[in-house]
């Protein structure tokens, strides 16, 4: 199956928690929007400990839902309880963390990204982008989300270039060796 550049301004590759989230912003913008996943029934797959919230997921999530995100309203639809961590620390670091029931959040997300006008939910596989003189797209724009859930282990894209890597010239230290 090919998606040509006419009919799609944002082609979305992956329907993770980013996924939805890149999807969603497109088509409510007023692009013409794919999302492709690999498999429908893991849209917004969450892992096996399915929770919303914490101190620096929480602070992400209120950040998504002041855009006008999905996640935060999702999750409240499908909180099962609701926690403040860190309540012994102070006031600064008290965050919220939400358990939400695994299916009725993929439930909710996959019905989110179906009836957004102007969204196509499809389950492909992205073989290759075809490209005009090696370096520009033919379509307007394309969205690669470089993190995923595949099969309860978190698989990400990781940096080609960066001064961390290239910083890092002397080895390790383990547990066991001594701190000089």
């Amino acid at each position: 199956m090919s998606f040509f550049s006419g009919k799609f301004d944002c082609i979305v590759l992956g329907a993770g928690h980013a996924g939805c989230e890149a999807a969603l912003s497109c088509a409510r913008m007023g692009l013409k929007t794919l999302c492709l996943t690999m498999n429908l029934s893991s849209v917004a797959l969450m892992a096996c400990n399915p929770c919303i919230g914490g101190t620096s997921k929480g602070h992400l999530v209120r950040e998504i839902d002041a855009l006008g995100g999905e996640m935060g309203l999702a999750a409240d639809d499908c909180t099962l309880q609701m926690r403040m961590l860190n309540l012994t620390k102070g006031p600064a670091v008290h965050s919220p963390r939400a358990q939400v029931d695994k299916n009725a959040y993929h439930i909710r997300m996959k019905n989110a990204l179906e009836s957004t006008e102007g969204l196509v939910l499809t389950e492909g596989e992205c073989v290759r982008i075809l490209t005009d003189g090696g370096n520009s797209l033919r379509g307007r724009r394309a969205l690669r989300v470089p993190c995923c859930y595949s099969r309860l282990r978190c698989v990400s894209q990781k940096p080609r270039f960066g001064r961390r890597l290239r910083e890092r010239k002397r080895p390790l230290r383990t547990l066991g060796s001594k701190c000089a």
